[in-house]
């Protein structure tokens, strides 16, 4: 019981950070049991190889997907949750939110008084879950929010409060190394982060701090780095994680001839389109986040470094100049600065305090916000025997004899709900085309010429004729069972369901 009392405000900040993300996710995120199927092309990629490689599939090696290997890791537990759907996910995913949203209390602690977070917190949430970023729940994006929050709360700790000891740059280093495994683009936030608190240590003549505090970071980002080394040593994989996951990323996405000038220019463009088609309001606070900061109570250094912070987080997102929805998320964090500012600017005229009633109405409206703002609402109750990654199943032997192959696109789900793990190493069609990388092509012809897999899916925004034009020797050796017509991402696809002859 003194055990409880003491840590009694912090349980109460823990409750009501997992309420919340709760609450929002399960409105929100089509990982949600609220929901049939998270359909999202890329959930169901990050779902199906993350299924096979906690039972001993190994990525890049024996399937190709171009993510993270700790992102697979974090599916692949959802899936020994649940195995043919996302329910594990959803749960992973609250966590990783509440994780979030706690770092980002213990933020606005260092500013304002406690009570805040419980106005802020909820009308942050409302703007991260139902924003255009956000998609459908379960991005890559979205799983390095709690690293982000508590990379955050480090650097405003440092600044604002006393310096970081060896324990938190090590979990900083940490979270570095997670976003490594990840998605490596992400890590300009984690050198700047550690570029400000070296500098800001030499600056104090703690020179030997400041080398040490470098390397304790160090120590903590290859920690997760080495250990996946060991990983994919063990199974003869390394050189294939180094070629898929860095190299063929690295060369395959992004117009590598561009004048940085003319890179620098359409970043820009880039990201002041991604702020403006997430809404007014986010697109406002985040800009607004670049000005707000000097109104804080901070060192001028450290406003300074904020910036830097932001605009080298922005610089390793959209450098590739690639411009996916979902890749404007993580910049959506620097809203909380925003929200904070103005606060702490209110306060200085208003003790909002005294108006207790006003945080309760704002939670209740931010709560009814979130399902007005629900990317996908539509689908939220709907049947599962409403889509065709469940119908197709009635048509289906699942035995252990079964095997599957998505051609046409991403992922569509048909593995989700099936269960069958992938048994060749190209199982969906990735976003590249046939010139940058036939192989990924010719292979699949080759599997269906040599009537490799039992079933096909062909999932397309094409017509059946098409195809059949296409693609002539898949319908030499398999016969169409089952087709559908579904609405995907607010337009109709095709899925058409072929059974090897």
């Amino acid at each position: 019981m003194k055990l409880v009392e003491k840590y009694k405000d912090e349980l109460i900040r823990l409750l009501f950070c997992f309420s919340i993300a709760f609450i929002s996710l399960l409105i929100t995120s089509k990982n949600s049991f609220l929901y049939p199927l998270n359909d999202w092309v890329d959930a169901n990629a990050f779902f199906t190889t993350g299924k096979a490689m906690v039972r001993g599939v190994v990525p890049y090696l024996d399937l190709f997907e171009q993510k993270g290997p700790f992102l697979y890791l974090i599916y692949g537990l959802g899936s020994l949750i649940s195995y043919k759907s996302f329910l594990g996910v959803f749960i992973l995913e609250v966590i990783n939110y509440t994780i979030f949203l706690y770092y980002c209390f213990k933020t606005i602690n260092l500013f304002l008084k406690k009570s805040y977070g419980y106005l802020i917190l909820p009308v942050l949430t409302c703007l991260l879950t139902t924003s255009y970023a956000f998609a459908h729940g379960g991005g890559a994006e979205e799983f390095v929010l709690s690293l982000f929050g508590i990379t955050l709360y480090y650097f405003f700790y440092h600044f604002k409060k006393e310096e970081l000891n060896y324990k938190q740059l090590f979990l900083a280093g940490l979270s570095a190394g997670l976003i490594l495994l990840v998605k490596y683009t992400l890590l300009g936030f984690w050198f700047i982060f550690m570029a400000s608190i070296f500098f800001s240590l030499l600056k104090e003549k703690r020179i030997k701090k400041a080398f040490l505090a470098c390397l304790v970071f160090l120590l903590g980002m290859f920690l997760p780095l080495i250990c996946f080394i060991i990983y994919f040593a063990l199974h003869h994989a390394l050189k294939e994680f180094i070629d898929v996951y860095f190299l063929f990323n690295m060369t395959s996405y992004g117009d590598v001839k561009t004048s940085f000038f003319t890179r620098i220019t359409r970043l820009l463009q880039g990201v002041l389109n991604a702020s403006f088609h997430n809404g007014i309001i986010i697109c406002l606070l985040f800009l607004a986040s670049f000005i707000l900061i000097f109104f804080l109570d901070l060192k001028k250094e450290a406003k300074i470094s904020y910036i830097v912070l932001e605009l080298f987080t922005i610089l390793g997102i959209y450098f590739g100049l690639r411009f996916y929805r979902y890749y404007f998320f993580p910049l959506e964090i620097f809203i909380l600065i925003s929200l904070i500012s103005i606060c702490y600017l209110i306060n200085k005229k208003i003790n909002i305090n005294k108006y207790k009633l006003s945080y309760i109405i704002i939670s209740i409206l931010s709560l009814l916000l979130v399902y007005e703002g629900a990317n996908y609402k539509d689908m939220l109750f709907l049947r599962k025997d409403n889509m065709f990654q469940y119908q197709f199943l009635d048509n289906m032997k699942l035995d252990s004899e079964a095997t599957l192959l998505n051609m046409g696109y991403l992922d569509c789900g048909l593995y989700t709900t099936s269960g069958i793990i992938p048994s060749t190493y190209y199982f969906q069609v990735q976003n590249i085309s046939y010139d940058d990388y036939p192989d990924l092509y010719l292979k699949m012809q080759e599997y269906v010429k040599n009537k490799k897999i039992k079933y096909v899916i062909y999932f397309t925004k094409k017509r059946l004729e098409e195809i059949k034009i296409e693609e002539k020797e898949l319908f030499l050796n398999y016969e169409l069972i089952k087709e559908a017509r579904q609405k995907f991402q607010g337009k109709y696809m095709n899925a058409y369901l072929l059974e090897r002859i």
